[in-house]
């Protein structure tokens, strides 16, 4: 087995022995199919110019969950999870050590001799949690390329993906490992790896908020000459900014139409269907900070800080 299966001590060896390499979850990334994050993104972030993802609500609750998935998806299919694959571990390729991942679960394919240090009889399970409505037939490509890229450097041959939407929609779909599809993701992956990692070599920015991120300050004085692309872009927006103007104006004038006919009264129906509500918000307490600079100066600076703002963006 070309493969090097590390059980690190606790989760923070663990968390720096991924730093090492490009993990299951960041691959749909350099493949550009992750909405939530571009090559260039990831790459500031794997250099340390930004400091790495916080574990926030959505993702510790997806890590606790894990273990709820797997057994619906054993009640659902009938295989068995193997217990003792829960946990913080990874696999290696020992060639190319900057391939690294950490499945959820792996489980026992169907006839295999449990209790064998053979991988080729388990597979791979991966586990999710989301609010997001989820299609069977067009699972996220992030999802896939994930699975993908823990069965090739695991080298083994079938996975699942289970996922669980908002505690009360389960599912789950089977994939035989793709060795094609692996053979052109892991040329992306090192090309990303040996380029951008090692080499340092900056990615080109592919959004506005790249764009934002590589020049946080705008050089003073400095102007570009619009393209045709921008000038169409410009055009374009610009009317479409005139419409929105109109829609608003008209938007005010139906609802103060609307709110004529209220009077006194919290909601409005017509044959039985309650078309719209006008009710006062409760009382809420407000920071008053204008009188708290007035009455404690002192104070105020101390606990004031200065922060630099982001670039705005203006049509002229």
């Amino acid at each position: 087995m070309a493969t090097i299966i590390l059980r690190p001590k606790d989760r923070n060896e663990w968390l720096k022995h991924r730093e090492k390499g490009i993990g299951s979850s960041e691959v749909g990334t350099i493949l550009g199919v992750n909405k939530w994050e571009t090559p260039y993104q990831l790459w500031r972030r794997k250099l340390g110019i930004d400091p790495p993802k916080e574990m926030n609500f959505a993702m510790r609750a997806g890590h606790y969950l894990e273990d709820a998935v797997s057994q619906m998806w054993e009640y659902e299919t009938g295989k068995e999870v193997i217990k003792a694959s829960a946990g913080d571990w990874l696999f290696i390729n020992k060639e190319h050590q900057h391939r690294r991942v950490s499945p959820d679960r792996t489980y026992w394919l169907d006839g295999a001799t449990k209790n064998t240090r053979d991988w080729k009889q388990k597979g791979i399970l991966e586990c999710k949690t989301t609010r997001m409505p989820i299609d069977p037939d067009d699972l996220p490509k992030t999802w896939f390329c994930q699975l993908q890229y823990q069965l090739g450097t695991a080298e083994m041959e079938q996975g699942a993906l289970a996922w669980l939407v908002t505690g009360t929609d389960f599912g789950y779909a089977e994939f035989a490992f793709d060795p094609e599809f692996y053979g052109w993701m892991i040329e992306e992956v090192d090309k990303f790896w040996v380029d951008n990692i090692i080499g340092k070599k900056e990615p080109e920015p592919i959004n506005a908020g790249d764009v934002a991120l590589k020049y946080f300050k705008h050089t003073d004085g400095k102007v570009i000459e619009a393209t045709e692309t921008h000038l169409k872009a410009y055009e374009e927006l610009t009317g479409l900014k005139a419409q929105m103007k109109e829609l608003e104006t008209r938007k005010k004038e139906l609802e103060e139409t609307l709110k004529m006919g209220f009077g006194d009264a919290e909601a409005m129906e017509y044959a039985g269907r309650k078309i719209a509500t006008w009710k006062a918000p409760k009382a809420s307490l407000r920071f008053d900070e204008k009188s708290f600079k007035a009455d404690q100066p002192e104070l105020w600076k101390q606990y004031t800080k200065e922060s630099t703002p982001s670039r705005r963006f203006l049509l002229k």
